[in-house]
């Protein structure tokens, strides 16, 4: 059993790279110490309250890291905290982009690992395009984005020298990384994230959809609406049910405005483990509309629970399950709406659903991670 520190930068949600952190915390074999720059324990997952979370950022870092430009400012925040590395075998960061920069100031020679989430999706040229699209509105927001990517990447390929073995959660996540030029000639792997087996319930079918995701722009709630707007005067009889916390408030205000001027929608969250698997259980189907989403557990949840999903044609998960009712990715917001709609009208025309299968071979994802530390 090794000594081994933990980074993640911050746990402040229920999302796929706080549910991989505490499934390490929780099952792997080794002693772990968990550092994180900002911990907001009322809005992440229940069981990060059994650990000791060493928060090292001052306090107001826990506001930076709800605003996309404003994350940059971790940069000099990395600079400042010393993790006392000389006390463990292992050095292991978990990141999606800016978790790398604690290297600065942390690094352990020959034993620094990372599992990759992502490379820093704001900085990769497609998702660029879309935020210049889609999120910033203004043409000085827009040029401050610009010029934060171009600083950010000279920053991250110097980061990125200091990772001696890097894991990824997908295909799609290296490539990105292949693409920025930052993997090189470094040992690499790919070791897909923990899949929670959502129990099957015989449920009933009811009529209502489920989409399942944090609440934030590039997950498109509002899309999705704008679509069921449309959608629900054609079919009245079916209801749509969203799950999600908080990621970005301003847009959750907007959702949530939104959601009172349509009829048939209910927004739900902070659910037990088994409410959800009740609902997943007695859906008509799950959704699925995250932009280039890295990897996508929702997507593999709904499979698992045996019911037809219908998502966007991009994405990490698109290559680990097989057929699905697709949805055909957009950028442009209206014509993304256009196209939820027409998969959802077609979804309920059809006389035979489609039929979707996990290609993944599963591996034991703990043991696999614990497996690389031991040996490479």
């Amino acid at each position: 059993m090794k000594k081994i520190a933990l980074f993640h930068p911050w746990i402040k949600s229920r999302g796929g790279g706080e549910k991989v952190v505490l499934e390490f915390l929780e099952k792997s074999k080794h002693e772990i110490d968990l550092f994180t720059w900002v911990y907001d324990e009322e809005n992440t997952f229940e069981g990060f309250k059994k650990f000791k979370i060493n928060v090292i950022a001052p306090k107001f870092a826990k506001k930076l890291s709800r605003f996309h430009l404003l994350r940059g400012l971790f940069l000099p925040i990395s600079l400042l905290k010393k993790i006392p590395l000389e006390k463990y075998d292992k050095f292991l960061i978990s990141t999606s982009g800016i978790g790398e920069f604690i290297t600065f100031r942390n690094y352990k020679k020959g034993q620094t690992y990372a599992y990759i989430h992502t490379p820093l999706r704001e900085a990769n040229e497609k998702i660029v395009e879309w935020n210049l699209e889609n999120r910033y509105n203004s043409f000085l927001k827009k040029q401050i984005y610009l010029i934060a990517v171009k600083i950010y990447r000279i920053f991250e390929k110097r980061a990125w020298k200091k990772l001696d073995v890097v894991i990824f959660n997908s295909e799609l996540s290296k490539q990105r990384a292949e693409e920025s030029n930052l993997l090189k000639k470094k040992k690499n792997f790919i070791i897909y994230p923990p899949i929670e087996n959502v129990k099957k319930e015989k449920g009933k079918n009811e009529n209502y959809f489920l989409y399942v995701s944090r609440i934030n722009a590039p997950k498109r709630q509002l899309e999705l609406l704008g679509a069921w707007e449309k959608f629900s005067k054609k079919f009245p009889k079916y209801k749509l049910i969203l799950v999600g916390s908080e990621e970005n408030k301003n847009y959750s205000k907007v959702v949530k405005k939104k959601i009172k001027e349509l009829k048939n929608i209910e927004l739900k969250s902070g659910l037990k483990k088994e409410k959800l698997e009740n609902l997943y259980s007695n859906c008509l189907a799950g959704l699925f509309l995250g932009y280039q989403e890295d990897f996508g557990i929702v997507p593999l949840e709904i499979v698992n629970c045996g019911k037809p999903l219908i998502a966007v044609d991009e994405g990490g998960f698109v290559g680990a399950i097989g057929n699905f009712h697709k949805i055909k990715e957009k950028q442009n917001s209206k014509e993304m709406i256009e196209e939820i709609e027409k998969a959802l009208e077609n979804f309920v025309r059809a006389k035979k659903k489609i039929k979707t299968e996990n290609k993944i071979k599963y591996q034991n994802f703990i043991k696999e991670i614990d497996k690389i530390i031991d040996k490479i």
